[in-house]
């Protein structure tokens, strides 16, 4: 009976191990509404950049009409596929004060383009979070912001591969320093 429970133990690590990839991991940090509402924001960045003035701080609420002649060069354009690479939040909180931070980066691809787009939302108090930075790049090749998903993901093949085989490894020590102990009290 205990080997079976040994087994399914084993099992249910190796199932979550291999259920434990980028995606999986930004579900669990960021609600997937959450996540919806920021590739929104940097789509429409790209693709309807007066639309995006409502969410940005009034003290730069004017740099987006600044950039519009730019955008078209930096971004991949209408059908694009777009994904988060760095989501990093904090909350500041002291009496009489409560301050919220989250710093995206998000990645866009279409027509032989990608596109990184950085934003940095800040509120106060209860005040809804808004844009106080953001930033767009277009690049021909693949930006490094998409470097730490390729690394995590190859973490946790390479963990998917190594938990196994260390959990073999110690059941075969085990299971050879009980019979050795079993033999030398028979002997």
């Amino acid at each position: 009976m205990r080997r079976f429970y040994h087994c399914g133990c084993a099992a249910a690590m190796l199932a979550m191990l291999g259920a434990c990839s980028f995606q999986t991991a930004l579900d669990k940090m960021v609600e997937p509404e959450r996540q919806r509402e920021i590739l929104s924001i940097a789509e429409r960045i790209c693709t309807d950049p007066p639309s995006v003035r409502a969410q940005l701080h009034p003290e730069i609420a004017s740099t987006i009409d600044q950039a519009i002649p730019v955008l078209p060069r930096e971004c991949p354009g209408d059908d694009a596929k777009w994904q988060l690479a760095n989501y990093s939040w904090k909350t500041n909180v002291t009496p009489g004060l409560k301050e919220r931070q989250e710093e995206v980066v998000v990645v866009g691809t279409g027509k032989g383009k990608w596109t990184t787009i950085s934003l940095r939302f800040y509120a106060r108090n209860e005040a809804p979070l808004q844009i106080t930075e953001w930033n767009v790049v277009g690049s021909a090749t693949r930006p490094a912001a998409l470097e730490f998903i390729d690394q995590y993901e190859t973490g946790m093949k390479t963990l998917a591969i190594a938990i196994p085989i260390l959990l073999i490894a110690i059941g075969g020590l085990v299971f050879w320093l009980i019979r050795r102990q079993r033999a030398k009290r028979a002997a």
